[in-house]
């Protein structure tokens, strides 16, 4: 009795010792996504407060402002921290945004949705993934959030506004089902651009052959590519940093020189290499391979 009740503490002692070094899923990555960026001003009333990895922007109007994503779970103090260094109150935020239910864009929402007292807004498709705080499909499925509740839910071309400042929702499925870019025009040094805060049509490890990962998910990225180029935008902002190219624009953005955001051509560039990938994604998933989750 006395060895078989050492050998299951051995045995004990071990597993405690292989759980405690399993690294949770996107360890490295979270690590990555959420180092500091100082917030700085990206055209018009259009302000980036999120971190080197995963975004968030600011829009400042007179009578209130509005965020856009929440990023990871561990992002919120730090987006709050870059709101109050432009001088802006948390309070003054009136209206919160989310592009899609992922982890590394709703994780914050909830800290931010309580210590601002805004309005959040997202589309009915995502709505019970932010409010149960699990999406079931893909490898955000690993890494559950603080559940958010949606004061509004939004379908696409649907409209808010805030002192002037009108921003569209378009609904673009695939990378999760209501993933939603929102749109709005702006005036800069008297000329007038359009603005997109993009959701994403990365596959992102989802299944999109054999066992989907929801049954409409090819058909819906389809019919969203069809969509995006048909659109225009010549400020492209996007929820990672590298999908906008937010460290070489930055490092061009001189007084004097024109403003390396503004880019018309960025939009139909991205959804070209976009399609390219998920049509290759698409194939090696049909070919048994397992799906491709970008860093």
């Amino acid at each position: 009795m006395k060895h078989a009740a050492l050998r299951s503490l051995a045995c004990a002692l071990l597993l405690t010792i292989g759980s405690a070094h399993a690294e949770p899923p996107f360890a490295k990555e979270r690590v990555e996504w959420n180092q500091p960026q100082k917030p700085f001003h990206v055209i018009g009333n259009i302000y980036y407060v999120g971190m080197a990895g995963v975004s968030a922007f600011l829009i400042v109007t007179p009578k209130g402002d509005i965020l856009t994503d929440g990023g990871l779970p561990e992002s919120a103090p730090l987006i709050e921290k870059n709101i109050q260094a432009l001088g802006v109150k948390l309070s003054d935020v009136k209206i919160l945004l989310n592009s899609h239910a992922h982890f590394d864009h709703s994780g914050g929402l909830a800290k931010l949705k309580a210590d601002t007292g805004a309005q959040f807004i997202a589309s009915t498709g995502d709505r019970p993934f932010l409010e149960s705080g699990h999406i079931p499909y893909g490898p955000s499925s690993q890494i559950d959030t603080t559940p958010v509740h949606v004061d509004r839910a939004v379908k696409d071309g649907d409209a808010i506004s805030l002192d002037g400042v009108t921003l569209t929702a378009h609904v673009l499925p695939g990378h999760t089902k209501g993933c939603t870019s929102w749109t709005m025009p702006l005036s800069d040094a008297g000329v007038t651009h359009k603005a997109m805060f993009f959701c994403s049509i990365t596959v992102g490890g989802n299944s999109i052959a054999g066992k989907l990962a929801y049954p409409t998910i090819v058909s819906d990225y389809r019919a969203s590519f069809a969509r995006l180029k048909k659109m225009d935008a010549d400020i492209f902002l996007a929820p990672h940093g590298e999908q906008f190219g937010m460290a070489g624009k930055l490092a061009r953005m001189k007084p004097g020189a024109p403003n390396p955001f503004i880019d018309a051509g960025e939009l139909p560039r991205l959804v070209a290499r976009m399609e390219a990938a998920f049509d290759k994604d698409l194939a090696r998933q049909q070919a048994g391979g397992a799906a491709y989750v970008p860093r």
